[in-house]
């Protein structure tokens, strides 16, 4: 037997109005229960929206023909991907967005901006209430109602039939079973997934479990190492103004590229995360993460930063400014005025990480092979400059005067020069 869902007092009255209500659905556990709650337990009319920024190519058809099987009256899909790697990930990328050292907060930027494009199409087909299937075990539910409470009509009402009902997996499982709700995951291992381009975030099952390693058949996207071939793979990222720009010699999208070494380096069995999370509230828990194209884009990123950026800039954008704005991101706060002034800062910076890094991929792991970029810092020393005044050490601020030299604009937009105000003293 299992807990029970919650019939809402505003049932009856809802299905007398013809009330509508619009799902953000994924088509995971909790928003394909949610479909079948909101139309037999709440009494609405159902809508499913689905924003496509997956790895899998025919995940949003087949999301969209599950939801109105399940019993949604209308499904409707975004393709999002560009959207999403062009406004969101390319802030993830120059930031070096790991939240808690390996979480690099794909799913954290993305739901806010799920939200709003929610509430932008709950406008335009004017219906009743918004609704999202998270249940609030981690941020999603708050990063959802964040900006659904904030940004969303008065009017439009928002519905959490998953938080209003607060079942375990096992509850949402065999009640699924007993409506006839298909699900994507078997009652045994109940797993989780919330995939987009950039990671897919598994947990649930004998994940949440500390005591127990990850059940192989959790992984989707990447092999584990001892299947990976025996020979490597090398792959060449150019970056201009901090953003991979090019794969191999070749000009690419960004959402492309992600597309593209998500399936390379799962190959390589690379970008598999274990790892203990702290959550919003301070409450740990287990979470799994997939992430080759992040693995490797992020790691290239940040050593061609180390290549071109002086040793104090450096330090203060890694251990400052990048931690600090992927904390903000994954408390929802990425709309902030902190947020942006944060990303400013790093834009400043990134107009200077010009370059090529070639990575060498094999048996789970990512390394460096090459770096090369114009303004390499590498190799400027004392004894390349001519000091004057007898100078036989390095004076401190070296490296920032070093970083000048590369770039003369620094120098002529800080210095000044000397104007027409300048007389002879007779």
């Amino acid at each position: 037997m299992y807990k029970q869902p919650v019939l809402s007092k505003e049932k009856e009255n809802n299905a007398k109005q013809g009330k509508t209500c619009l799902l953000l659905y994924s088509g995971g556990v909790d928003t394909s229960v949610s479909v079948y709650l909101l139309k037999h337990y709440y009494g609405y009319t159902v809508y499913t929206f689905s924003v496509d920024i997956c790895q899998d190519a025919i995940w949003a058809h087949n999301m969209a023909k599950k939801a109105l099987t399940i019993g949604a009256s209308k499904a409707y899909v975004y393709d999002g991907k560009k959207e999403f790697a062009d406004t969101y990930l390319s802030q993830v990328i120059k930031s070096n967005g790991y939240y808690d050292d390996y979480y690099p907060i794909g799913t954290s930027i993305a739901r806010p901006w799920q939200a709003k494009l929610g509430i932008d199409i709950a406008k335009k087909l004017h219906v009743d209430a918004i609704a999202h299937g998270n249940k609030g075990r981690g941020a999603g539910a708050f990063q959802f109602n964040m900006v659904l409470n904030f940004f969303a009509p008065k009017n439009l009402k928002l519905e959490a039939p998953i938080t209003d009902w607060w079942p375990t997996r096992r509850d949402e499982v065999a009640f699924a079973k007993d409506h006839g709700i298909p699900l994507p995951v078997d009652a045994d291992n109940p797993f989780s997934y919330d995939d987009n381009i950039m990671s897919n975030a598994i947990n649930y099952g004998d994940i949440d479990d500390i005591g127990k390693s990850v059940p192989e058949k959790a992984y989707t996207w990447t092999v584990p190492v001892e299947h990976a071939p025996d020979a490597p793979d090398y792959t060449e990222l150019t970056f201009q103004n901090g953003l991979p720009v090019k794969l191999n010699g070749k000009i690419i999208s960004l959402a492309e590229l992600f597309l593209s070494l998500n399936t390379l380096g799962g190959k390589h069995g690379i970008g598999r995360v274990d790892m203990l999370e702290n959550g919003l509230y301070g409450n740990k828990f287990k979470w799994v993460y997939e992430l080759p194209a992040a693995t490797a884009i992020l790691y290239a990123h940040k050593e061609l930063e180390k290549l071109v950026l002086p040793k104090e800039t450096l330090w203060f954008k890694h251990t400052v400014i990048d931690q600090k704005w992927a904390k903000l991101v994954y408390h929802a706060q990425v709309y902030s005025p902190l947020a942006k002034s944060l990303m400013s800062f790093i834009d400043a910076t990134q107009q200077y990480v010009n370059g090529t890094i070639a990575l060498k991929l094999f048996k789970g792991m990512v390394t460096v092979v090459k770096r090369s970029a114009e303004a390499s810092l590498v190799n400027i020393d004392a004894s390349s400059l001519t000091f004057r005044e007898g100078m036989d050490m390095v004076p401190y601020g070296f490296e920032e005067y070093s970083f000048a030299s590369k770039h003369s604009e620094v120098f002529a937009n800080y210095l000044g020069v000397a104007g027409a105000g300048i007389k002879e003293y007779v």
